[in-house]
């Protein structure tokens, strides 16, 4: 008899079912939905790569968080210090040994020899505070070490360019004037000496200058800033903190000299506060250095001299130079008066709760910057004005004019 359940398969439980319609997808277990909020008492996710710099932030103020974090910034101000002096005892010793090698009778052993190795090794150990101040901030507070350039974390040319063309021209003038009236002993040195400090200067004082900068008025200002509260609290202790540090490392017995150094520290300070940015510290750092050392090697003066830091080095002279600092730092608060401090972009903090004023932030960032040639005056006057304060060292030593390795 035919029936139909002759023809069945003989194994239907392994049968391919029919293909269902596709669903909806279903999360894993446990999974957050991307852009919810995770529940209750769950782990918050690890950041990948560097904390962003908050939005409508004060340059002193980036490292600033709910937690005041006093031991961490301690460990980066040690951390500062500490490779600010391997550095330089490291760059020295090395020089030392080249010298030795050379047959020269260095200053370093008790000789009369200020050698071309000698002037390397004194400003390339200070070049390295600029990127070692970048390492610290990211390793201890996660944040690009970009962002010491600026509030744009970006190294402003265009404000380092300007503040160049007029700082450049009225500084020479100056240094000119107080090199003639506080003269230095000439020295014996060879022409070939002359030469290749002359060229070692050129190339070496700038960075000098700019590690320094990155060092006191980026990292120091910073990290003790964000142990204040609030953002005058926070700037008073960035100021004063930094300045004391850098007036430290200058081992100056002279209290003329530590007056003229920590008033330069607190001035610089408050010129990277209000322009945003490091750039015209560097700027005023870096051609007073060079121009002092310049002066020095073509009157052939006695380099020993400019380094001398003890009691009686310095004078009322010293006056003079922390004179121009003041001028220079109310020039720039005064064209500053209406966009205030320069301020983080919101593009650099994200999209969040007050991004509105990040947005402002960023206008204002433009503003306090580009106002230089608007308000009349000198182009690029308005962020930091038509002259400006000797760095360490210009009037440290007995005749005044030299900047000490530490400026």
């Amino acid at each position: 008899m035919h029936r139909d359940d002759d023809h069945a398969p003989a194994h239907p439980a392994h049968a391919h079912p029919a293909p269902s319609a596709p669903g909806p997808f279903t999360a894993p277990p446990g999974a957050v939905p991307h852009g919810a909020a995770p529940p209750p008492g769950a782990p918050a996710p690890r950041r990948r790569g560097p904390r962003p710099v908050p939005p409508g932030r004060e340059y002193h103020q980036v490292l600033a968080t709910d937690r005041r974090q006093v031991w961490r910034g301690i460990a980066a101000l040690a951390l500062l210090m500490g490779g600010m002096l391997v550095f330089t005892f490291g760059f020295a010793f090395v020089g030392l040994f080249v010298d030795l090698m050379l047959g020269r009778d260095t200053i370093m052993l008790g000789g009369d020899e200020y050698t071309p190795v000698l002037h390397a090794s004194t400003l390339g150990g200070l070049v390295l505070l600029l990127p070692w101040s970048m390492l610290i901030q990211r390793w201890l507070y996660g944040v690009r070490g970009a962002s010491l350039h600026s509030v744009l974390s970006a190294f402003r040319m265009e404000v380092f360019g300007r503040a160049l063309l007029v700082i450049l021209p009225i500084w020479t003038v100056y240094m000119a004037v107080f090199t003639a009236l506080t003269p230095t002993p000439e020295a014996d040195w060879p022409f070939r000496d002359l030469v290749a400090i002359f060229a070692l200067t050129v190339l070496l004082a700038p960075l000098q200058s700019a590690g320094e900068e990155y060092g006191f008025r980026g990292l120091a200002f910073r990290v003790a800033a964000s142990w204040g509260r609030g953002p005058r609290t926070a700037l008073v202790l960035g100021a004063v903190v930094s300045s004391l540090l850098f007036m430290t490392a200058h081992l100056a017995l002279d209290p003329w000299l530590n007056v003229y150094y920590f008033t330069m520290g607190v001035t610089l300070s408050l010129i990277t506060w209000r322009t945003g940015g490091l750039e015209v510290a560097v700027v005023i750092h870096a051609v007073n250095n060079t121009i002092a050392f310049l002066l020095s090697v073509v009157l052939r003066s006695d380099f020993a001299a400019g380094f001398d830091r003890s009691a009686g080095a310095g004078s009322v002279a010293m006056l003079v130079p922390c004179a121009l600092l003041v001028a220079i730092t109310a020039v720039v608060w005064f064209r500053t008066r209406r966009t205030g401090p320069a301020l983080t972009p919101a593009e650099y903090g994200g999209s969040a709760p007050g991004a509105n004023a990040g947005a402002e932030a960023g206008h204002r960032t433009g503003d306090g910057v580009e106002a230089a040639g608007a308000g009349g005056g000198a182009p690029g006057s308005g962020a930091w004005g038509p002259g400006g304060p000797a760095p360490s060292g210009s009037a440290g030593g007995r005749g005044g004019r030299l900047p000490d390795h530490g400026s």
